[in-house]
């Protein structure tokens, strides 16, 4: 039940991250500088074993995006944060590995429903240095950018 959850939270997390344009092209606007593309060489780096996407996969699912820049940013804090993680508790395994990284997509999809907005939300430690380091990786104000907080009403 409880993998069910966070299943249906990172499937829903990645649904609004890479919500494609009503014409199911992207924007050619929306293509990566060099530096961009070196800062998401060394996320997806970050996540070898469990991103299982090319680099040209993620970039084609980035143009897609609503905020392409916004998500390159947030992607860069998941992967930070998983590797950060990795290391300090030494997670060895790939189920826990992953396991590790739905929980990383599932507090920065809790973020961008608000949570972070008054609310202490989940009280697990884990969870609470998972969005300590989301905050500390994500630029500063992001989270009162338009295009991050996402609305059900």
């Amino acid at each position: 039940m409880r993998y069910q959850k966070v299943i249906s939270f990172f499937i829903l997390f990645l649904f609004l991250t890479v919500s494609v344009h009503a014409q199911g092209g992207y924007d050619s606007r929306w293509e990566l500088t060099p530096s961009q593309r070196q800062r998401l060489m060394a996320a997806k780096q970050l996540l070898a074993g469990i991103d299982k996407e090319s680099l040209q996969q993620t970039i084609d699912a980035l143009r897609k995006t609503r905020h392409f820049q916004l998500n390159v940013q947030m992607r860069e804090a998941m992967a930070k944060t998983y590797a950060d993680i990795v290391k300090e508790e030494n997670v060895v395994g790939q189920k826990k590995k992953e396991w590790l990284y739905s929980m990383v997509c599932l507090n920065m999809a809790y973020l961008q429903f608000g949570g972070a907005q008054g609310s202490p939300g989940s009280t697990t430690d884990l969870n609470r240095l998972i969005r300590r380091k989301l905050k500390e990786y994500l630029p500063e104000n992001i989270l009162k950018q338009p295009g991050f907080i996402y609305s059900l009403e």
